[in-house]
């Protein structure tokens, strides 16, 4: 054979040598370049990498190949097996996965290098490099797809809302998630805007996000945000993690609805601060418990009303005080503002039973300047003047039930008008109710509504008469005695005056209590308004001297005693407890 023809190519001239070159780096090129086609396998990348391959050889008519790799083979047309042959193995992860082999399928010219090139043998173990690198792509791409499935079927059943970003658009979200922002399926949201992404819900979505910034974080970032809709609070946990997805940073987020859990630690919170406020104010009350502002008695069942009103001031509850008149309700509701938290607002009164049906919405809604006759500016009402204080309702069982009905939408939050207004105001006031009568028999009757009774009184307050607490007495006179500072400067009064005090029955209760006791330091003597003849009228002097008082006092128990006795001192002094000589000693001289 002609020596000509087996010329190397090392030796080629420059134009030859450059195109062998540009053939190598074709096939390396095609090679490569296979992979970057979509969805396909790794049998279909081989098929194609073996039939680039001749094409790069000296002689490419004349070659053939063959790739071995996981047990498949795949080959070049006409492949034919002969002794012209060279091959490099296929190395993955340093073990041996399988073979690149050449082949001509008929003797090339002789050359005294082989059959085979230099370059050849380098471009051969370049392409064994590179399907070595696009075998472990595909294999990382299978391992990925499939870890994406496994992690798209779980991420399927949670309950938690799930989404995956990269370059600030969503690429993947879960049901739950777009249950949680009523979005109608994920293909709404896929591709869209972190930003500013579709749906009712869009700005909800963007605020939790707000935290990634331009959509790269270094840790893990976790939230809670508090979500308004429909006029009604949501909390949801946010926890935003960056991760690599497809070789480029990108941030998983997890979404969970936590309002029921956050509902009950608000409300054990609110309990927690209830109890505390209640101690606080236990505490205080305890240096002064023989009083409670205005209030006076030692007595258990005043005890009780204190420990009341204590546990009302520390709530925002509607109370309602029951009591005879002049048993001190007015002062009870006093007590309950100025230990709460509206003390620093306004507390109003409002006698229910002065009210005229007729004038009940301009006295408790206020009116407008020109809305009647004389109305010649704006009046605020008792519930603009109450807003954010207290409103007692006294005698609440005047108020027609008409008048109930109209304040009842007030107390729900339903608003009111002022008369010749259209704007609807809303107050914030703190119900209490006074009344000296049963509110059950006013619903029996049909005088009271039933919605209106039940708002009224959450907690109710049942003050003792003032004949069921005698022994308050003493302390009551003695405060009040040293409000009147009379012209004597009387600062007590007698043991009998106290006696007859303390006998008396009070149907006017303390406000009886106190106008007798002005008559007295007025007058000198005492004068009940009783049906009683014994208590119509007792001339008691304003000032006795001590030593005779005790003298005639013990000689009226005496002669009491006998009398019992039937005139026998013996029996006489038993009852009397003392000895039958300290009798005699006492008794008066025959």
């Amino acid at each position: 054979m002609d020596n000509a023809l087996c010329k190397p190519l090392s030796i080629s001239s420059a134009p030859n040598a450059l195109t062998e070159r540009i053939k190598e780096l074709n096939c390396l090129y095609g090679i490569s370049n296979l992979f970057e086609n979509q969805d396909v396998s790794l049998s279909w990348i081989m098929q194609r990498a073996v039939e680039l391959i001749p094409a790069a050889w000296q002689y490419p008519e004349n070659a053939c190949a063959r790739i071995h790799l996981d047990g498949q083979e795949y080959q070049s047309k006409h492949f034919k097996t002969t002794h012209w042959h060279q091959n490099t193995p296929i190395i993955l992860n340093g073990n041996h996965v399988g073979d690149v082999d050449v082949y001509y399928i008929q003797k090339p010219p002789v050359c005294d290098g082989g059959p085979f090139l230099e370059e050849e043998d380098r471009l051969l173990r370049a392409i064994g490099e590179r399907l070595s690198k696009v075998l472990w792509l595909k294999r990382s791409e299978a391992a990925l797809k499939e870890s994406e499935s496994r992690y798209r079927v779980l991420t399927e059943q949670v309950a938690e809302g799930v989404s995956l970003v990269q370059d600030n658009r969503f690429c993947y979200v879960n049901p739950a998630f777009c249950r949680l922002f009523n979005i109608s399926s994920a293909g709404e949201v896929h591709d869209a805007p972190v930003h500013h992404p579709p749906g009712d819900d869009a700005d909800d979505i963007s605020r939790l996000f707000g935290s990634i910034g331009d959509g790269t974080l270094e840790a893990k970032v976790e939230e809670v945000h508090q979500l308004a809709r429909s006029e009604k609070t949501f909390w949801i946990q946010v926890c935003h993690s960056p991760i690599a997805y497809k070789g480029r940073p990108a941030l998983l987020s997890t979404f969970k609805d936590i309002t029921e859990f956050k509902e009950q630690q608000m409300a054990a919170q609110r309990m927690a601060d209830l109890l505390d406020s209640e101690n606080r104010v236990l505490r205080s009350s305890l240096k002064e418990r023989y009083r409670l502002g205005d209030i006076l008695g030692r007595s258990p069942a005043m005890q009780e009303v204190y420990e009341l009103i204590l546990k009302a001031a520390a709530t925002d509850a509607s109370v309602a005080i029951f009591g005879e008149s002049g048993s001190g309700k007015e002062l009870v509701a006093h007590a309950i503002h100025d230990h709460s938290d509206r003390k620093k607002e306004r507390f109003v009164a409002v006698n229910c039973g002065a009210i005229q049906e007729t004038l009940f919405e301009r006295e408790f809604f206020g009116h407008r300047k020109g809305s009647f006759s004389g109305a010649h500016a704006d009046s605020p009402g008792y519930l603009d003047m109450a807003d954010g204080g207290t409103l007692l309702l006294d005698e609440v069982s005047e108020l027609t039930v008409n008048m109930q009905a109209k304040l009842l939408r007030a107390i729900e939050g339903g608003g009111y008008r002022p008369v010749g207004g259209i704007e609807t105001h809303l107050a914030d006031f703190r119900i209490i109710s006074a009344s000296n009568t049963v509110l059950d028999d006013k619903v029996n009757s049909g005088h009271m509504r039933n919605d209106f009774f039940y708002r009224i009184q959450v907690i109710q307050i049942q003050l003792p008469p003032l004949r069921h607490r005698k022994q308050d007495i003493p302390l009551l006179v003695e405060h009040f005695l040293r409000k009147m500072k009379g012209p004597s400067g009387l600062t007590s009064i007698p043991g009998r005056v106290m006696d007859t005090l303390i006998a008396y029955d009070w149907p006017g209760n303390v406000r009886e209590l106190g106008n007798v006791l002005q008559r007295y330091v007025a007058l000198g003597h005492l004068d009940f308004l009783s049906s009683d003849p014994k208590f119509a009228t007792a001339p008691i002097p304003a000032e006795l001297n001590l030593r005779e008082s005790t003298q005639q006092l013990e000689q009226a128990l005496i002669s009491k005693a006998l009398r019992q006795a039937g005139g026998n001192r013996t029996q006489a002094a038993s009852l009397l407890g003392i000895s039958r000589r300290a009798l005699f000693r006492k008794m008066p001289p025959a």
